[in-house]
């Protein structure tokens, strides 16, 4: 049984990976190879092509890569003829995989030149979407696992062989230890505020997002006594680079906003952040309410905030990074969507390249009413969002340390942010499209014709 799981960018990679880990599962005689990187190579495939940088956000930085990926293209043709897969999994990608005007995508390549290979399109492009204007996957694939319900739904209208199959992140969204340990690793103490950086896993994003996030990170550790900042490095991103950013960030003056103080009997306390409390003189909220009152006590004796800000930069436990946070601050995308299943109160932004606020403004009206995921499925705000010119070091600050001085307006986004999760489904769905998998490779290999009415 030959299976290609086709991958492009790191998440793409962490959703093929924990696929052709069920596949080996059920299956353990299954040979599985394809495009990927660390995750699917980790769960036993052989990985053909890396793609692990294709990811890209813009017309102008998709020109950049082009030539790459046409060349990583014609090797893939060259290795499906020679391999002739029984089944092919393309995930997500849908520039690549579909294709677009005066390029053929991967899947009618396929349905082409390699007829008998049965195609199971994993994460159709844009299933997110609670509305289709029309969708040619019901030509192109024979099945289609998909992690959204009405995507299921709205696909079946088009004629496409879709099931609901859950989301995966569900199963893969976890801390991998206690978090006690993780935070003495990194010289963290879970009794002081702490605030999650999380810049994204494409070049791009570290040289326009990141020196916002870290600009912003100045301002905060300004404003907010004791505040301790955590950065999470996507495997797909340099090291150095960052350690550079973060080196510049701390060289550069920072605006000088004004204290945040507690007053206490008329008198101010500088340094010091005031809480909301119950009648009680309690905190209203969880564990976050009673930590804030402990720091606070402890903040009015300190001196206030100066040197560099101290920022833990963790590699390989972005979900431990997360659940030890009591706010993150998020580029847009995948990781929007692991807080929300871990529960962690955001603020969300992104920020393009100045080559492409042009393409922006011409495309922003045809934009989704929200960027981050929680938001897009929630179909209302709960996270606050800043997008291009919106999304400033001053904005960023505001918003956190606005979030930091009300645990019970993080508390309320914790209770959103988990009724919006049950929209996604029950775990398991990387097992149930692992299923799909191997039945469309069996009927393959029997020589029976496999039915696309479902």
């Amino acid at each position: 049984m030959q299976i290609a799981i086709i991958t492009g960018e790191a998440s793409g990679d962490r959703v093929g990976g924990q696929l052709a880990q069920e596949i080996r599962r059920l299956h353990p005689g299954a040979t599985i190879w394809g495009t990927g990187g660390k995750f699917l190579r980790d769960a036993g495939a052989e990985v053909v092509i890396d793609s692990t940088r294709w990811g890209v956000v813009g017309v102008a930085a998709a020109i950049g890569l082009l030539p790459r990926i046409l060349a990583a293209r014609r090797q893939l043709h060259s290795i499906l003829l020679q391999r002739r897969p029984d089944v092919l999994i393309p995930v997500d990608a849908g520039a690549f995989n579909i294709g677009f005007p005066g390029i053929e995508g991967l899947c009618p390549w396929t349905r082409r030149r390699l007829p008998e290979t049965r195609i199971l399109y994993y994460f159709p492009p844009g299933s997110w979407r609670r509305t289709l204007k029309g969708s040619s996957l019901g030509a192109l694939a024979d099945k289609v696992a998909t992690p959204f319900p009405w995507s299921e739904t709205e696909l079946r209208r088009f004629g496409v062989d879709a099931t609901f199959v859950g989301h995966p992140l569900l199963d893969l969204v976890h801390p991998s230890g206690p978090l006690k340990t993780f935070a003495e690793k990194h010289g963290i103490d879970p009794e002081r505020p702490i605030v999650g950086i999380l810049p994204g896993s494409r070049s791009q994003e570290i040289t326009h997002i990141l020196p916002a996030q870290l600009a912003a990170a100045r301002i905060i550790h300004q404003r907010v006594h004791g505040v301790q900042f955590v950065l999470a490095l996507a495997p797909t991103v340099d090291r150095e680079e960052v350690i550079a950013h973060v080196e510049k960030a701390r060289r550069t003056e920072a605006p000088n906003p004004a204290l945040r103080c507690h007053e206490d009997e008329g008198t101010n306390r500088p340094g010091a952040v005031p809480i909301p409390v119950g009648g009680n003189g309690v905190p209203k909220t969880d564990d976050f309410g009673r930590r804030q009152a402990d720091w606070l006590r402890r903040a009015a004796e300190l001196p206030p905030p100066s040197g560099d800000f101290p920022l833990a930069i963790i590699e390989e436990a972005t979900y431990d990074l997360m659940v030890l946070s009591d706010v993150l601050i998020c580029a847009s995308g995948t990781a929007t969507l692991e807080a929300a299943i871990l529960g962690r109160p955001m603020v969300i932004m992104y920020r393009l390249a100045q080559s492409n606020w042009l393409e922006y403004q011409f495309v922003k009206k045809k934009l989704p009413r929200f960027i981050g995921m929680p938001n897009i499925l929630a179909e209302r705000e709960i996270c606050p969002e800043l997008i291009q010119e919106k999304a400033t070091p001053e904005n960023i600050a505001d918003a956190i340390v606005g979030l930091l001085l009300e645990p019970d307006t993080l508390q309320r986004m914790r209770v959103d942010l988990r009724a919006t999760v049950k929209l996604l489904g029950e775990p398991g769905g990387a097992t149930r499209t692992a299923q799909m998998a191997i039945e469309l490779a069996q009927s393959r290999r029997d020589g029976t014709s496999f039915s696309k009415t479902g």
